[in-house]
């Protein structure tokens, strides 16, 4: 049983990263003449624009994210439980919608603008849309990855560690830069790798301001020039950068050991003065990170609230929803799987299975979506026969369905449930598990009854995170949605495509509202545990 569970195991994780290899043995293959241009010509600026933004991206992610966790888990002051749920929230907006909003806030007509100028005769325009407006976005966006994995670490913190430094005589500030900092190094590196393949997985927003990145690079060679393999190489470049800065993440997240046990911190209460800044700091990130977007978005709803196609929207979010669910529902079928089969495993085993899992949330959507195209059309080619033997007059009709897009999401974030489960799965006592095999019970029916509803939170929680990150993803939408299955993301990219970005805020508020609900439900959830 144990040997069948084992190669189900793998042939389920080799069945999931099959497009990643496939598309190693067509790297070699002959671009189009035409194409020939983006390699030629656009190549270096693909690396410089992509390391430029990346390298600020997480350089102010983490600046804010640390100054938010550090001030949070260390100090009292008015207002902090209500800052510690808010500033999770920009987690609720995308990247490409946070780059439609600033845009748009900063443009000469915007209500923005057009109140200062009336109110004040004040003339300001401030253009966003170049890499530095796409810097600043991003920050915005991703600062919550870091920011929620190092407030956990903090949380953990002992306060027999920060008590002995008080003794010898250190200040807050060196307490902070010579201890707290340096131990929390593998939080900071963890969250500072997930803002890292977030960055490199965006599309919209690089796309909307006119960049030349990797990602709107892979875009181009397969819409714009229909060659695939310029596509596929493009995507393999980008494959070998994030698993180098895998390879760096690795060698940084290395932990300090700590021996002391973890004993509660006590808050220090701060000043007046001091409280009156942190809660002004907090504020403006509040605001300029959730509540502006949100304020925009509603204006925007107010102009074009009699434009809106609401069967239409209602087709979209329908459409978006049921993509989320049964791809949210597959993933963590087989992370539950995959994380309960490897429970017991040590050694090689482990490592293999752990990190096959997580391969493909480390993979740029745009990488997936070329290699799952390259697959599917492989496969219908060879269906073809079949095909018309059913009747089925479209040669592509694999490529062209729901199915590429969910196997293309499942590909993406299994290790969003995988993670959540093993380590849900690993708190268990293994005493648990033993007992009732030893019983003689049926191994389906006990686990449903036991072991399943002891990690039911984390299975919740872990649902939520992937229905969420599925919502907002745009990369893999926009290279394979098809026309008569679009989704919500998807349709914020045409309108603002089309410069209509008043159009979008109706999906937008779909999408925005439908995240804040549910990262209400997780916070419950996690305050519950």
């Amino acid at each position: 049983m144990r040997k069948l569970s084992d190669i189900l195991a793998y042939f389920l994780l080799f069945l999931i990263l099959i497009p990643i290899f496939y598309v190693m043995f067509f790297i070699t293959q002959p671009i189009k003449d035409n194409t020939a241009v983006l390699f030629d010509s656009y190549l270096v600026e693909y690396f410089k624009n992509t390391g430029i933004i990346l390298f600020f991206t997480l350089l102010f992610s983490t600046i804010i994210a640390i100054f938010l966790a550090y001030f949070e888990s260390f100090y009292e002051y008015r207002f902090r439980n209500f800052f510690r749920f808010v500033l999770v929230l920009p987690f609720a907006i995308p990247s490409y919608l946070f780059a439609y909003i600033y845009a748009d806030f900063f443009s000469y007509f915007s209500w923005f603008n057009i109140f200062l100028r009336e109110q004040f005769n004040l003339r300001i325009h401030f253009d966003i849309m170049n890499i530095y407006g796409a810097i600043f976005v991003f920050s915005l966006a991703f600062f919550p990855y870091v920011y929620i994995l190092l407030r956990g670490f903090l949380a953990k913190f002992s306060a027999n560690i920060i008590n002995s430094a008080k003794s010898l005589g250190k200040s807050d500030t060196a307490i902070f830069f010579q201890i707290i900092l340096p131990l929390s190094r593998p939080a900071i590196v963890a969250g500072a790798s997930l803002c890292a393949m977030e960055t490199l997985n965006a599309y919209g927003a690089p796309n909307y301001y006119g960049l030349h990145v990797f990602s709107t690079g892979i875009y181009k060679a397969w819409i714009a020039y229909n060659d695939l393999n310029a596509a596929i190489k493009l995507a393999v470049i980008l494959l070998f950068v994030v698993f180098f800065i895998l390879l760096v993440e690795k060698i940084f997240r290395r932990p300090y050991e700590i021996s002391s046990k973890t004993y509660p911190i006590k808050r220090k209460k701060l000043s007046k003065i001091a409280s009156f800044i942190i809660i002004v700091l907090f504020s403006f990130i509040f605001f300029i990170s959730f509540l502006l977007p949100v304020i925009h978005i509603l204006i925007w709803f107010k102009r074009s609230f009699l434009d809106v196609n609401y069967s239409a929207l209602f087709i979209l979010s329908k459409n978006t929803f049921f993509l989320s669910l049964s791809s949210s529902l597959i993933i963590l079928i087989i992370a539950t799987f995959l994380a309960f089969n490897q429970r017991f495993k040590k050694g090689r085993a482990k490592i293999i299975i752990s990190s096959l899992s997580n391969m493909g949330y480390s993979i740029p959507g745009s990488v997936i979506a070329i290699c799952m195209l390259a697959l599917f059309i492989c496969i219908d080619r060879i269906n073809e026969p079949i095909y018309n033997f059913f009747g089925i007059n479209n040669a592509l009709f694999l490529t062209l369905s729901p199915v590429l897009l969910i196997f293309a999401y499942v590909v993406r974030f299994l290790a969003l449930g995988f993670n959540g489960l093993d380590a849900a799965f690993n708190k268990l006592p293994s005493s648990i598990t033993y007992a009732r095999l030893s019983l003689g019970k049926n191994p389906f029916s006990s686990f449903f009854k036991i072991e399943f509803i002891l990690v039911l939170p984390s299975l919740i929680s872990s649902f939520i995170l992937i229905f969420i990150e599925i919502l907002k993803e745009l990369p893999l939408a926009s290279l394979l949605a098809t026309s008569n299955f679009k989704t919500l993301s998807f349709e914020m990219d045409r309108y603002a495509s089309d410069e209509q970005l008043a159009m979008l805020s109706a999906p937008a508020l779909v999408l925005v509202l439908t995240c804040f609900i549910l990262l209400v439900i997780f916070n419950l959830i996690k305050e519950r545990k």
